[in-house]
């Protein structure tokens, strides 16, 4: 197959094999550093930041709100054609960390073919027609199965159908990450993200399952902290800027200097570029978010605006008065991990009604979770999202 796979390590430019160690530098601190308790929250918040960005690229309106909402509403409430989405892609990513493919398969067809299937899960069948040309002809879209006629993307037209089991076989074999080592594995999943979008397997949901990819490309390559950032934030703040990077690649080799495949090895330079800055961007980002010192005095910030009765929601609600005690059960969840309620007691010198009224009213927000006998454990609720990491929308 003649596609360079990567920008291998040995002909990497000397910044950005330096932009590659402070990524993994940062994202392993990033992974040792968050309070345990608060990593499952988190994990599970920035699947909602992730859909949003990853769907927002491809012109889905859904609002923040609405995405922290998701998985809240009724299943016998018929969601819109863009919250269902969004619904279906935040499930995919549930599903896949609940269930993860194994590293060296992260690569086959048959993985790429579950990330697609996995989004399309559960969408109405109505939804699943696309259209394919200007005439309004249309074409039934089976989840997880590669296209079997030829298709135009924007100026790029992607292998033919019959040679597309060739290029996915190629994929596989190029992008096995027991046969990366070092910071070639962030490289490669670069060059990956670029070529699985740029062979554009499916009929529809490349984009999507593009991303999806590189989420799980990235966590296997051993990132560790991978899932505490995200991606497809990074690619959505400038959709422009993401777009180009891409077209860049996708330009024909221009000569002899130009590499030995048929795209241009430059072209793959400059996203490979685009792809670690984006990362490196994001890294520290959620870093600066969850730096402990900075992250406890939002915190305290909030607790006390609370206690104020001056908290005011994104909505412009201002939201109900709450004892300040709730600032010592929310930390002890954060720092110390689960708690039983006759210890929480103890600790604030409160009656057992006056407990079970904090508690209550902290779960009936969202701020911890309260489930029959087990311990009481930190959650992280929409309002609190709002100010405890600004900016994450």
């Amino acid at each position: 197959m003649a596609l360079t796979p990567l920008i291998s390590q040995d002909r990497a430019p000397g910044e950005l094999q330096d932009a590659v160690v402070e990524l993994m530098r940062l994202d392993a601190a990033l992974n040792s550093n968050i309070p345990p308790p608060l990593r499952l929250p988190m994990m599970n918040l920035l699947r909602k930041v992730n859909s949003y960005y990853s769907n927002k690229i491809e012109g889905n309106s859904t609002l923040p709100a609405e995405v922290l909402r998701a998985q809240d509403e009724p299943t016998n409430i018929k969601a819109g054609e863009d919250l269902l989405e969004i619904k279906r892609h935040i499930e995919a990513q549930r599903r896949l960390t609940d269930d993860p493919i194994d590293e060296v398969e992260i690569c086959t067809k048959d993985a790429i073919s579950r990330m697609h299937r996995e989004f399309y899960e559960g969408m109405p069948v109505e939804l699943l027609d696309i259209k394919v040309n200007d005439e309004g002809e249309t074409v039934r879209l089976v989840p997880g199965e590669f296209r079997e006629r030829g298709v135009k993307v924007g100026k790029h037209i992607p292998p033919t159908a019959e040679a597309l089991q060739t290029y996915m076989n190629w994929f596989e074999g190029a992008y096995r990450l027991d046969r990366h080592h070092g910071i070639s594995p962030v490289l490669a999943a670069a060059a990956a993200h670029h070529r699985l979008m740029w062979i554009h397997p499916f009929m529809d949901g490349n984009g999507r399952t593009g991303r999806l990819f590189t989420d799980q490309y990235l966590k296997a390559s051993g990132l560790g902290g991978y899932g505490l950032w995200s991606m497809s934030r990074g690619f959505a703040r400038d959709v422009e800027a993401y777009y180009a990077a891409l077209n860049a690649a996708d330009h024909p080799r221009k000569g002899d200097l130009d590499g030995r495949g048929e795209l241009s090895d430059s072209g793959l330079l400059i996203f490979t570029r685009y792809f670690v800055e984006t990362a490196l961007d994001q890294a520290k980002y959620f870093s600066s978010l969850l730096e402990p010192r900075m992250l406890s005095q939002r915190i305290d910030i909030y607790f006390q605006q609370r206690y104020q009765g001056v908290f005011v929601s994104g909505k412009g609600e201002v939201l109900p008065t709450l004892r300040l005690e709730a600032r010592e059960v929310y930390k002890e969840l954060l720092y110390h991990g689960d708690q039983q309620r006759a210890d929480i007691q103890t600790k604030l010198g409160f009656s057992e009604r006056t407990t079970r009224t904090l508690l209550s009213q902290m779960a009936g927000e969202g701020l911890i979770k309260l489930d029959g006998r087990k311990p009481v454990s930190l959650n992280l609720s929409r309002h609190s999202i709002e100010f405890l990491f600004p900016s994450l929308w």
